[in-house]
């Protein structure tokens, strides 16, 4: 046997070389470590959930995600995505950033654009690798294709307004604007590399900004992370990491995030996430894939899943610090206490509570209180005792706001204001008073702490079911505008109004082919509209109290019931 192998090493050895290198060769053609076609989750750091129309199902790391599911991250977390398109390019990947929520609007095949609904939040691109087939990024009032670039698409709203920001770092976005109903409002624009643009929506979405340079301070360390890491990933990327780090270790004392320093060691890293302290500044070495690893996907009952193990890069150089700044404390301000002429001094670190002395007690005066606060010292300041003379008992004016109302309240010295403990006010949630009341020294203004009340709007989208939360007598966004039903008939409108949502609400999606009416209500002078199945009973936006003259409403001048036309129902008052 000996013999046979001394004889035959040679052809042995190159059979095994020849194993292996079959054996590479399917593993890359196959696509590595992603079996097919799609989106997968490659890492999630944090609190990261997934969920779907199903309620509560998880999509397991290591599949692709499907249409319809909703990625949730939450504070101080991130998610990594990798989209596995027909060239397999490991480049292509996005990453979903804090207090971020994404919806997976169609199929990923490979083959054609898939598209995401970003809800709120951040997302950080990376698509330079080129694919045949892009992902392309829907906010409620705009489209971006995110091919072939490497973008920052971010989308936020409030009571007042919702915008949609773009920062273009590599490449080009197409940017087309849609109305509320999918309607396209606008020629699809162009935004070019280095620059920015802002997509703004009052009455409807429009561009306030658009191929503006951008300002590399106003990024975040979040986003200055994730540029160095594709700085390091991609050719002939327009910013150099020398750019990037200088102002990336600007934001590390006011976003707690490590600054940069130069090492000379070479160590392997992988794509990183929001919370890792290491950032690639170098070309990549690209490596096989490592073995499946068990993963945890927060937010889920099933603990653990197996995860595809993701393609890792190696720098050459990576950059890893901690750095330690000068500590505010180290400002030492004089506080100046002064009781009937008589000043005692104290020395207070900046942002520091001096002590309160007892309450003085001086023959012929009283005392009523310190015109000035003991707390938060951020500079020299001087607090003098206050007296009245030949007063038993001084009182004190309290103003109470709640609201857009105010009152006024007199209290004895050192009693508590009469003040209820909880409050009832339409749309609002009553959460204490930002003082406390239970000691009173001194003229005073309580306010109220009053948060908006919120409801649940449930979107029936052909089988599927979203739930969205919107402040009272607000707004609401659908999770997508949906292009057909499963019949293929072209959508047409919702069925409820998305505006003033006063209670809990279904809304649900009406297509073309449907036979439907339009029921306008007229409520106080104001114009609504509701789509009404044929034969169904006609649901008012809402039900009005008082017209704006004070007049109690009565009654609807038409019935509610059985709509089988277009029909005007206006609120009568008396």
């Amino acid at each position: 046997m000996k013999e046979f192998i001394r004889n035959f090493k040679l052809p042995i050895i190159l059979c095994t070389l020849a194993l292996a290198v079959v054996a590479v060769t399917l593993f890359v053609v196959t696509g590595g470590f992603l079996s097919s076609y799609g989106l997968y989750i490659t890492s999630a750091n944090g609190v990261v959930s997934v969920t779907n129309s199903d309620v509560n199902t998880a999509a397991v790391s290591g599949e692709a995600l499907k249409m319809g599911d909703i990625i949730t991250v939450g504070s101080n977390s991130s998610c990594t995505v990798a989209y596995q398109g027909k060239k397999n390019s490991e480049k292509n990947y996005i990453v979903i950033g804090p207090d971020t929520q994404i919806v997976v609007s169609n199929e990923f095949n490979g083959k054609t654009d898939g598209e995401m609904f970003l809800r709120n939040g951040v997302l950080i691109c990376n698509f330079a690798g080129e694919d045949k087939s892009h992902v392309n990024v829907r906010t409620a009032d705009s489209m971006i294709s995110a091919g072939g670039s490497v973008a920052k698409i971010s989308y936020y709203t409030n009571e007042f307004i919702s915008y949609t920001d773009l920062y273009t770092f590599m490449g080009s976005n197409t940017v087309q604007l849609y109305d509320q109903l999918g309607n396209a409002v606008n020629k699809p624009e162009m935004q070019i590399e280095k620059k920015w643009g802002r997509v703004v929506s009052e009455e409807g979405p429009s561009f306030e900004a658009l191929n503006l340079d951008i300002d590399l301070n106003e990024l975040t360390a979040f986003d200055l992370k994730n540029l160095i890491t594709i700085c390091a990933l991609t050719e002939n990327f327009p910013y150099t990491a020398e750019e990037l780090k200088a102002v990336y270790d600007t934001k590390s004392d006011s976003e707690n995030v490590p600054p940069i320093e130069e090492q000379t060691s070479s160590t392997e890293a992988s794509i990183t996430d929001d919370n890792s302290d290491t950032i690639q500044t170098a070309e990549p070495i690209v490596t096989t894939a490592p073995a499946p690893t068990e993963t945890t996907i927060p937010g889920h009952t099933a603990a653990t899943t197996t995860a595809p193990p993701a393609t890792t890069t190696a720098p050459p150089t990576t950059t890893q610090s901690t750095q330690t700044s000068a500590s505010s404390s180290s400002v030492i301000h004089m506080v100046t206490i002064v009781i009937d002429g008589e000043e005692t001094i104290q020395e207070i670190p900046h942002g520091g509570n001096a002590v309160k002395p007892e309450d003085p007690v001086i023959e012929g005066l009283t005392f009523i209180g310190w015109d000035n606060s003991f707390e938060n010292i951020t500079e020299d300041r001087v607090i003098t005792a206050m007296f009245n003379e030949n007063l038993t008992a001084a009182t004190h004016t309290v103003t109470v706001v709640i609201g857009d109302k105010s009152n006024t309240l007199t209290v004895e010295h050192g009693k508590s204001a009469n003040l209820p403990t909880t409050l009832n006010i339409e749309g609002y949630v009553f959460k204490g008073w930002d003082k406390d009341f239970t000691c009173i020294t001194s003229d005073v203004t309580i306010t109220a702490i009053l948060e908006a009340a919120k409801h649940t709007v449930t979107f029936i989208i052909g089988s599927d079911k979203f739930e969205v939360e919107v402040e009272h007598n607000g707004s609401v966004m659908p999770p997508y505008i949906p292009l057909k039903d499963s019949n293929g008939n072209p959508f047409s409108c919702w069925d409820k109004s998305l505006d003033n949502i006063i209670d809990d609400t279904t809304i649900t999606a009406i297509f073309k082919g449907d036979n439907v009416h339009e029921v306008t209500f007229i409520i106080d002078g104001q114009f609504y509209f509701v789509m009404v199945n044929d034969g169904e009973d006609a649901v008012p936006p809402f039900t009005p109290t008082k017209d704006s003259n004070g007049n109690l409403f009565i009654t609807w001048d038409k019935s509610l019931k059985n709509i089988t036309e277009n029909t005007v129902i206006t609120a009568i008052y008396g």
